[in-house]
């Protein structure tokens, strides 16, 4: 089918597959649950985009509540900035000439915010902004027990010293991530991780300010743990982005949210009565997190994934209700990278068609 708006209106089943649906009450009902919360607590949110990588998403994001957003990425950012949005954080550092060069394009648009863990890095940005004219906002990452990116907490201080002289850049205060326990199943567990990284955070702030260095944000976490980070004090604001459309990783955790994407897909082949075949397969969806489920087909469980090709098995005796010409929907097991492998969204309310979004922010790795 052509991707035009004279198609919105028309039946979910008469969608071409393999197809990402979005449910729209569900995305509203999860960004709204997210946004009570955080009203409730008096903290911010600053939605991570790099799940759904939809600037139409991001706009329902902050109508509902939400102070700016985060972006992984510099394209990413300009996708978003290209929607008009105005409070970007790229929770990432920029490294390199023409990523900082487009990163004060950006500053010159909007009120870009980005991550530093390097004092050769805080030379450069301060360097270009200088040479554009700018005053980017930065915030020092503070390696809180994740290991990627961020300066080992002892060290935060001098970074932030550092950062807040620069005489082209606006000191902001601190990030930090525990992305190695959010997402553990085991809810003690993750409780247990997430308060002890988060404390290191809250600790580093305490140490700048007690430097005499200024805070005004500590931002930290995700949809694992957005309830642990807004129990602190010293926390500002929160990351969180796959609570608005869920995946089956995060529907493990049991957070309250609706899974609301799905990957509608057609039966294409039924080579025995324990096997059914789909037109979804790894060029639609990803299997990093597991194999995806499909929706309301407990009877049913996807074992394997080629190029165009879902492959099914049943769980307990043969299938016998299903042909081909049916449709199905899988959940993808990570929708952030399943997201990545298509070119719009397709919102879904009451059984039909209701939107088309272009995922403007797909491919944008650079």
């Amino acid at each position: 089918m052509s991707d035009t708006h004279e198609y919105i209106g028309m039946p979910r089943d008469e969608i071409d597959t393999p197809v990402l649906l979005v449910d729209l009450p569900a995305l509203e009902a999860n960004i709204h649950k997210l946004a009570d919360h955080f009203r409730a607590t008096g903290k911010n949110l600053r939605p991570h985009t790099k799940s759904h990588k939809t600037p139409a998403i991001a706009q329902l994001q902050l109508a509902a509540g939400a102070q700016g957003i985060t972006c992984a990425k510099v394209g990413e950012a300009e996708a978003m900035a290209d929607a008009g949005i105005q409070d970007i954080l790229i929770a990432n550092e920029v490294i390199g000439r023409r990523k900082i060069e487009r990163l004060m394009d950006l500053a010159s648009r909007c009120d870009i915010m980005v991550a530093v863990d390097h004092p050769q890095n805080l030379q450069d940005l301060d360097a270009a902004a200088a040479a554009r004219g700018v005053r980017p906002r930065v915030l020092v990452e503070v390696n809180i027990g994740h290991n990627r990116c961020g300066v080992q907490p002892a060290a935060v201080v001098e970074l932030a010293r550092a950062a807040q002289a620069a005489e082209n850049l606006r000191f902001c205060g601190l990030m930090g991530y525990e992305g190695h326990v959010i997402d553990l199943e085991d809810k003690d567990e993750r409780d247990g991780g997430c308060h002890q990284c988060i404390q290191r955070l809250v600790d580093a702030r305490a140490d700048i300010e007690a430097a005499g260095l200024p805070c005004q944000i500590c931002s930290a976490s995700g949809t694992g743990d957005y309830y642990i980070s807004t129990s602190f004090d010293g926390i500002t604001e929160v990351q969180a982005g796959s609570y608005a459309l869920m995946d089956a990783a995060y529907g493990r955790l049991n957070l309250g949210f609706d899974n609301a994407l799905t990957v509608l897909t057609t039966v294409t082949s039924r080579p025995s009565p324990e096997q059914v075949i789909t037109d979804a397969g790894l060029k639609s969806l990803t299997p990093e997190h597991g194999f995806p489920p499909v929706k309301n087909r407990p009877d049913l469980e996807c074992h394997a994934l080629s190029e165009e090709h879902g492959r099914l098995k049943t769980v307990a005796g043969p299938c016998t209700d299903l042909q081909p010409g049916d449709l199905l929907e899988f959940i993808p097991g990570h929708g952030c990278t399943t997201i990545n492998l298509h070119d719009r969204l397709y919102a879904v309310r009451d059984g039909r068609l209701a939107a088309i979004w272009e995922v403007a922010g797909r491919g944008k790795v650079r």
